[in-house]
């Protein structure tokens, strides 16, 4: 699944939209945001976890549905644009960790090794929720829980301003691109579509637009020739791993670092077309 968590983060409505509260102590409540996606996100989660599971009242797993289509309008959309070999090649593989995941994390109860979101959950003993994050029945969970500060690791919904406004120290979300370019959905295969050299994360603060809230870390990595958007994706979520808990930590400590992400100088993108998997492929990359 391709990077959808392109949805925003604000600071609080106590402070301006390129600040955070001056001082902070170490235990700040945090709810973290991720989308159902069982191929890289259950690792992230959990290296997010070994650090912070202490200090985060919960986890709601989003669908990965992108944008307004249903998850088999989501899956139709990818079967056209990939074709037969590499979609097939993607359902075997889900389909093999939701297996996994009901026998060894579900039926058997281990979770020495976790093949889905929940399951890291459940080793860390952090519960969860899923539905509408802006529903006002949720939000009033987030603050009898005494949530403060969310974090959104590839989640799939908009966070209205109710919600933005609620937390005290802002929504962080992680993009798998050096904003403020490559903006919008898919930013691992854009990168190599168009031939870049160097690919990034960036944790950035969430406002009212996509991804275009202050910039808090961004982390960069070479792209070689031989890669593929597979091996695009993998080093991205490793490396955002990284960059969220540098990010939680920095806004915990208080006065995090403030980069412009401007909207003059960003560049956005949608789902590609056939024409672009072309264009890809003769940068000299594959799918996989």
């Amino acid at each position: 699944m391709t990077h959808l968590a392109e949805q925003p983060a604000r600071a609080p409505a106590s402070t301006s939209a390129t600040e955070t509260p001056t001082s902070t102590s170490t235990s700040v409540v945090k709810y973290v945001f991720v989308q159902d996606d069982p191929f890289l996100l259950p690792k992230l989660v959990d290296k997010y976890l070994r650090e912070f599971s202490t200090s985060t009242a919960g986890i709601n797993i989003q669908s990965v549905a992108q944008g307004k289509r249903t998850v088999m309008q989501t899956a139709m959309d990818l079967y056209k644009l990939y074709g037969f070999r590499y979609f097939q090649w993607k359902l075997r593989k889900y389909i093999l960790l939701k297996i996994k995941a009901k026998i060894v994390n579900d039926i058997l109860g281990s979770t020495r090794r976790c093949y889905s979101v929940r399951a890291v959950a459940k080793k860390y003993g952090v519960p969860i929720t899923n539905g509408d994050v802006n529903a006002e029945s949720f939000r009033d969970m987030l603050e009898n829980k005494g949530v403060q500060f969310i974090v959104s690791i590839s989640g799939t919904q908009f966070y209205k301003k109710a919600l933005r406004e609620q937390m005290p120290f802002g929504i962080i979300n992680c993009h798998g691109a050096l904003l403020p370019r490559y903006r919008g959905l898919m930013p691992s295969f854009w990168t190599l579509a168009n031939g870049e050299k160097e690919g990034g994360v960036s944790v950035h603060l969430v406002n009212s637009k996509i991804d275009d809230g202050p910039i808090i870390v961004q982390k960069h990595y070479r792209i070689h020739s031989h890669d593929t958007v597979e091996d695009i994706m993998m080093r991205s979520k490793d490396l955002a791993a990284e960059a969220i808990i540098e990010c939680v930590r920095l806004v915990e400590k208080g006065n995090p670092p403030m980069m412009p992400n401007l909207e003059s100088e960003s560049t956005d993108f949608s789902m590609p077309t056939r024409a672009d998997v072309a264009r890809l492929r003769a940068n000299g990359h594959r799918l996989f």
